[in-house]
């Protein structure tokens, strides 16, 4: 009998016990983000930054930049993509892996797009860590090239090699839709003029063909331009012998800036400031 009353006893303590415990609080980090200029690394001020939850699938913070940083929580075990917006500059995209531990215990965390400038334990296991984001200021004519787009031969199919550029591409397109661009195609000297004329204005119609089906882009935002050999990057020009390799620098692909109109929205959300769910 008092083996029966000591188990039970027992049973409600441990009950009790579970009821009365608190939930463990979640461990996270305090990123500390600057935003700056890439070319003069001066503080954007007033920029923009928001911040989605790729595990849970859902936006966690939109914070302005003020007296220098924007500051945001992140859980550890989820992942994070960041945005940043400034008008008259190209949208910047960047990634915090709070969850990379969970597939290589020597990493407490991942980062893309985003120096990490310093690290400092907090209490509780949590960490303070201050970082920066570069952004391009829009330029009319600026000209940036796509890796890894590739054709073969006296082709102008677009290869799967290919997809992941103009994906890029597509997406640089609609974190600012206030830019208008040209596709431009290059190729090598080899063959004559007339004809790497025709062929590159060919293969960058397909491109851009692509990115207006695939990506859903505005026809009216977008126009290829084939430049043939017309504008080879270095000395394999006709009657020049260059190897493989350096004739590959000559093919390529390129977006130009052609317009930019400020975006009514960007300024709006400046204006109105910032709903930030980290109180910091």
């Amino acid at each position: 009998m008092k083996t029966l009353l000591l188990l039970m006893f027992c049973s409600f303590c441990t009950s009790l016990f579970a009821q009365v415990t608190p939930a463990k609080e979640p461990r996270f980090y305090l990123l500390k983000l600057k935003v700056v200029d890439s070319e003069t690394s001066g503080n954007l001020e007033g920029s923009f930054v928001k911040v989605f939850n790729k595990t849970k699938q859902l936006l966690v913070d939109s914070v302005r930049v003020q007296n220098g940083y924007a500051k945001i929580k992140l859980e550890k075990g989820n992942d994070y993509d960041i945005i940043a917006r400034f008008d008259e500059y190209l949208t910047r995209r960047a990634n915090f892996n709070a969850a990379c531990y969970l597939l290589d215990s020597k990493k407490a965390f991942c980062v893309s797009g985003i120096m990490i400038e310093n690290v400092t334990t907090l209490a509780n296991q949590n960490e303070l860590i201050e970082a920066t984001i570069n952004m391009q200021k829009i330029n009319l004519n600026d000209i940036y090239r796509i890796d890894n787009i590739h054709y073969d031969f006296n082709k102008w199919e677009i290869k799967k090699e290919a997809f992941q550029g103009l994906y890029t591409l597509i997406q640089i397109l609609k974190d600012n839709p206030d830019i208008k661009v040209e596709l431009g195609s290059h190729t090598d000297s080899r063959a004559d003029e007339e004809y790497n004329m025709s062929l590159s204005q060919k293969r960058a119609a397909q491109a851009v063909n692509f990115i207006i089906t695939k990506g859903g882009i505005a026809q009216e935002r977008i126009i290829a331009k084939g430049y043939g050999e017309t504008q080879l990057l270095n000395q394999c020009k006709d009657g020049v012998v260059c190897s493989e390799k350096e004739h590959a620098i000559n093919r390529r692909t390129e977006v130009k800036v052609l317009g930019y109109k400020n975006s009514e929205n960007m300024n709006k959300l400046q204006k109105a400031g910032a709903i930030s769910g980290a109180k910091n």
